[in-house]
Parts: structure tokens; C-alpha cells; sequence
């Protein structure tokens, strides 16, 4: 873990700026970082694993209420090594290596997604069949090429499933990587209905779990609330580098 921090707070350093930090003890985020004009709310932790349910939901009430999209950097996906250009997306929270994010930096956006131990990329199926019709080619001599059915080459098409690894690769080599979707990762998570409920506490108001202030409301600005007294020096910084404000409960 401390190897990995190391590591991303120089790149922080060499291409952005930090705007706060707390490692003294695993909150839902470990800093929070601008780039260009962008800030994100970043956890960083050797696997995802170490990034708990309560924390995720902290990271999007955060998020949304601050318009920082949140990204998790880490090494290894329960225990598996996260490869470069693929992200893992949990609960609409971006998880990438390190080496994914310098490269997200340089302006390559990642297009390969870590789901249920499969890595898959998204087709924008209206440029696949255009692109194929330009080429010549029937549905059914795409998929012999493909090694599919024309049925999953009709549904790539209509966007109704993602193309593994493999197929993606080819899909590429054929057309052009612009036969993909981008993973845009400077959005802020989608949260539910049921995860505003599960966290409400008053009028526009909800509680955080495993941050520095204990709750978070919005108004016609955005405010921590703070009873902590220990925390609270941190919950001024956190505010300053969210453009929040800061109430004492």
C-alpha cells in the first residue's frame, strides 16, 4: 500500500495537484486530487477488496454532491492483478492500476472492463455496421470471421451485449479502436433511490460512514456536518478542496 501511494502521489505531483490527503487511518478516500481543471475524490488500496460497501457509498454521496467523480486506484481485483487499459467498475465506482490512470492522463481513455472475472469491451454497434457494410460483409461472414453466431454479431450491433477480450481485439484489428466505446471516468456515479434511503437522515440530508465528516446535505450549497472534534480540522480541509462548506452539528 505504501508503495502504491508513493507512486500515485508522484504522478499527482508531475501532472496534477493535491488538494488534501489523510492516511492515518483507511476512510472511504485518501485524497483528493485536480487534474486540469477536474478534481476527483481518489482511494487508493492494494486490492479492491479492501474497499468496503459503506465506503463506496460514501465515495458516490461525495461525488454527487460535489461534482468530483471518485476513482479507486489499486494493484489486484481479489487478489488478481488489474491489468493496464482495463477498469473495474463497482457499484458505478471506477477502479483502475495506476498505470491505467497515467494513461488516462496522457488522454488514452480505457476501453476494456474487469466484470465477474471476465474482461470485456463495449461495441458501438451503429459504427460496427456501418463499417462492415462498408467492408462487404454479411452479418454471417463477420461472425465465421469472429468465430461466432450472427446472432451475437446482430446483438453487438444493437448494443444489447458486450464483446469479451478476444472478440473485441479482433473486432479492432479489423475496424479501428474507434469500433469501441470509451470508459469515461470524469462522471460523477449514478446512486439509487434505495442507496439516498438507506443513507438519509433529514431533508437533503445523509450520513457518511467512513469519512471525516459525519454527514453531508445539500442546500443551495454543499455542506459537511461535523460533530467530531478530532475530525473536524480535517473536515475544513476536505470542504476547502471540495468547494464545500463546513457546519458544526
Amino acid at each position: 500500500m505504501e508503495r502504491l501511494l508513493s507512486a500515485t502521489l508522484n504522478v499527482i505531483k508531475n501532472r496534477g495537484e493535491q488538494l488534501f490527503i489523510d492516511v492515518a487511518r483507511p476512510y472511504a478516500y485518501t485524497l483528493v486530487a485536480k487534474f486540469d481543471r477536474d478534481k476527483y475524490i481518489m482511494r487508493v488500496a492494494t486490492d479492491a477488496e479492501q474497499v468496503s460497501q459503506s465506503a463506496i457509498k460514501d465515495l458516490k454521496l461525495l461525488s454527487i454532491h460535489t461534482n468530483a467523480p471518485s476513482i479507486c486506484v489499486v494493484s489486484s481485483v481479489k487478489g488478481h492483478l488489474l491489468q493496464r487499459g482495463v477498469v473495474y467498475l463497482r457499484d458505478d465506482v471506477v477502479f483502475m492500476s495506476l498505470a491505467t490512470l497515467t494513461d488516462v492522463l496522457e488522454g488514452k481513455k480505457p476501453i476494456f472492463k474487469l466484470n465477474r472475472g471476465v474482461i470485456t469491451a463495449s461495441i458501438d454497434g451503429e459504427k460496427l455496421r456501418a463499417k462492415r457494410q462498408q467492408a462487404g460483409l454479411s452479418l454471417g461472414t463477420l461472425a465465421t470471421n469472429l468465430g461466432v453466431t450472427r446472432e451475437t454479431v446482430y446483438r453487438y450491433e444493437r448494443g444489447e451485449i458486450e464483446a469479451p477480450l478476444k472478440i473485441a481485439e479482433k473486432l479492432i484489428n479489423m475496424f479501428g479502436e474507434d469500433i469501441t466505446k470509451k470508459i469515461k471516468i470524469n462522471e460523477t456515479p449514478k446512486v439509487s433511490q434505495e442507496e439516498l434511503a438507506s443513507r438519509q437522515i433529514g431533508a437533503k440530508t445523509y450520513r457518511l460512514l467512513e469519512s471525516h465528516p459525519d454527514a453531508i446535505k445539500w442546500e443551495d450549497r454543499t455542506i459537511l456536518i461535523s460533530s467530531n472534534a478530532e475530525r473536524y480540522q480535517k473536515t475544513v480541509e476536505l470542504a476547502n478542496a471540495l468547494g464545500a462548506e463546513v457546519e458544526r452539528a
